[in-house]
């Protein structure tokens, strides 16, 4: 053989993969197979799991309990209970009108309980970070819901939320009121339960629908509070003001008709929010809380007491009686240096010397939201008098009344020369195409050179007020009329830098 013929290619060995084929594909189909069958979810850590079943219900999540044993005790790890009709896939009471049926309620009531016993014990030695519990419940159950504070604060929950409002009408109903026997009064909520700091890991607390006694002398339960809100609490002056001097810790504090308040006394070095809303017994409040920074009232007028507001960030008054200024309320305080954020709801017209007596309060606000219960007429000029004393505005709110009236001409007098150099954001709501609001408009298109955000909103801020059928087709009629306004003479006058938006 020739030296410089290249030798011949070896001849190939046969691979048992190539001799069988038929056997290499049927082992990559098992692999495949194996891979398709694998349970990879059940790989994952628990914190993944854990953060997975939250997403569902919590009797969702205790049904993967019968999957395997790697998921039996899992779901027993979510800490953010919510425990409600709709947890459990029961009858919604609040539509019910259970006093008009009480074995009904009572049945379904049982049910309840015995399912939120069922699942607490179930769980027994667990984390709760958070326990909601919604729904209507007396003091007819009141030790199955001692039993549930006392789970929640063994398993160191840091927010506790009882809602036990029946919320089948408006308060007042003569239907509850009639139904109304011993074993449907509000539930007591026992401070005593956290006595000797017990509840050392409370951080918020909520109360929907329950009375709460005296306070123990001993109390040091509450330490580590930071958030309390009650709401159609039974509660006296007295017991608040123990509460609040127990709560070293306390940051926000919110009561909402608890009428049994008459002169109220928010005294604590912590404090930052206050809201009191419609505690229709209440006289007076006195604020001893220096680092206070927001404020919110809402219902008649009443007299206040504040000796120090250096730090009051925020302010909203809302009266309801219409011989009642809110003015007059704000001038209550003293000097509010850092007063930024004013909203305020006018049952009635604000006349222009209002105004201008207390000018001084508005000088460093950055942010004012006004609320208009009834038309102002030629009275809208007030709005601009209370926006040249802001001279440092950048956002500016105003919601109408929301009623659609005849389209009469007025004779409305605006300052002179003045210009909003600071005022990037107007949003009007509750428009509804009415005079006066349509030369509001006008006036601060001419006034704010620096306009970026500009925006009318046609519905009503309160939609119970379109109930029955027949209100809703007003509303929807004074939408339509008000869009149509608002696009016809409105849109020529808007600059074309400004973005505009019309809902």
């Amino acid at each position: 053989m020739d030296s410089l013929t290249p030798p011949a290619p070896p001849h190939p060995q046969n691979t048992e993969d190539d001799c069988f084929p038929a056997k290499n594909a049927l082992c990559g189909h098992d692999e495949e197979q194996h891979v398709q069958n694998c349970d990879w979810i059940s790989t994952l850590p628990d914190d993944i799991l854990i953060e997975i079943l939250s997403l569902m219900t919590i009797s969702e999540a205790a049904m993967t309990g019968f999957l395997s044993t790697r998921w039996r005790h899992v779901w027993k790890k979510v800490d953010h209970l919510i425990l409600d009709s709709y947890t459990f896939g029961m009858q919604e009471l609040e539509k019910s009108r259970y006093h008009e049926n009480p074995l009904l309620w009572n049945d379904v009531a049982t049910k309840f309980v015995h399912k939120v016993n069922g699942l607490l014990h179930s769980r027994y030695g667990n984390k709760i970070k958070e326990l909601i519990i919604r729904f209507p419940l007396t003091s007819a159950h009141a030790s199955n819901l001692d039993h549930w504070i006392e789970s929640a604060i063994v398993a160191s929950t840091e927010k506790l939320f009882f809602d036990l409002d029946n919320k089948c009408c408006k308060e007042g109903c003569t239907i509850c009121v009639k139904g109304m026997n011993a074993a449907s009064e509000p539930y007591d909520f026992l401070l005593g339960l956290f006595f000797n700091g017990r509840a050392h890991s409370l951080d918020e607390l909520t109360l929907f629908n329950c009375s709460i006694g005296t306070m123990p002398a001993n109390m040091s339960g509450f330490s580590y509070l930071k958030s309390l809100l009650l709401a159609r609490v039974s509660i006296v002056d007295e017991t608040v003001s123990s509460i609040m001097s127990n709560c070293c810790a306390l940051e926000i504090m919110v009561l909402q008709y608890c009428h049994l308040l008459v002169h109220l006394t928010a005294s604590h070095a912590r404090l930052q929010i206050l809201v009191v809303q419609f505690c229709k017994s209440l006289v007076s409040i006195c604020i001893r809380a220096d680092n206070l920074e927001s404020f919110a009232y809402m219902g008649y007028k009443i007299d206040i007491e504040c000796e120090r507001a250096q730090f009051l960030e925020m302010l909203h008054v809302y009266f309801v009686n219409k011989d009642d200024c809110p003015l007059d309320f704000i001038s209550a305080f003293p000097q509010l240096p850092k007063l930024e954020f004013l909203v305020i709801q006018f049952p009635t017209c604000l006349q222009v010397y209002r105004v201008l007596q207390h000018a001084s309060r508005f000088a460093g606000l950055t942010t004012v939201m006004l609320v208009l219960m009834k038309p102002w007429k030629e009275g809208i000029s007030s709005v601009a008098y209370v926006l040249k004393s802001a001279p440092l505005i950048e956002y500016f709110g105003l919601h109408g009344c929301c009623k659609l009236h005849q389209h009469t001409q007025l004779n409305i007098t605006w300052p002179e020369d003045l210009i909003l150099a600071r005022l990037y954001t107007i949003i009007i709501g509750g428009f509804s195409g009415e005079f006066e609001l349509m030369e509001l408009v006008y006036f601060l298109l001419r006034s704010t050179p620096a306009l970026d955000v500009f925006e009318i909103d046609t519905r009503a801020m309160e939609p119970w007020l379109a109930r029955s059928n027949e209100d809703k087709l007003q509303d929807d009629m004074r939408c339509r009329y008000a869009r149509e306004m608002a696009y016809a003479h409105l849109v020529p006058k808007v600059p074309s830098t400004v973005k505009f938006h019309i809902i």
